[in-house]
């Protein structure tokens, strides 16, 4: 028996458990876009990637980060902005593919007030969905 015809692949396509996206081995020359950049786990990506020889844009609100990364990053490109002005997110989504091919883009955007529940500010909270939502999907948008 082959299996279940609910689980069996089509002939010709991939199966269903291989990855949707194959990792990808060979980073040299990639286009890779990494918004919220400037520090944490998307400066360490960045770092990574521009050591594996990806072309690295490197993106986020803090210009002197982002500034201090190209600077020691020879042929990486800073685009400084607010995930939150959707028309900034499309700008440098253009000025990016002017240069080449995107070939992958890592949202590391983030915002995080901690709050107790008794002292709840709604514009903090909407900040928050602005941030780690909502400038995800401006990123989708603009690419």
């Amino acid at each position: 028996m082959t299996g279940s015809p609910a689980l069996t692949a089509p002939r010709g396509s991939r199966g269903w458990l291989s990855p949707l996206n194959p990792p990808m081995a060979d980073w040299h020359g990639r286009g890779v876009w990494i918004v919220g950049g400037s520090s944490g786990i998307g400066l360490a990506l960045a770092h990574a990637l521009h050591g594996a020889g990806a072309r690295v844009f490197v993106s986020a609100r803090g210009q002197a980060g982002l500034q201090e990364f190209v600077d020691s990053h020879p042929g990486a490109t800073a685009l400084p902005l607010d995930v939150s002005d959707a028309s900034a997110l499309r700008e440098a989504a253009a000025t990016i593919t002017k240069e080449g091919a995107l070939d992958s883009m890592v949202y590391c955007a983030g915002h995080y007030r901690a709050q107790r529940a008794t002292d709840y500010d709604l514009a903090e909270m909407l900040r928050h969905q602005q941030i780690n939502w909502t400038g995800a999907l401006h990123l989708l948008d603009a690419v």
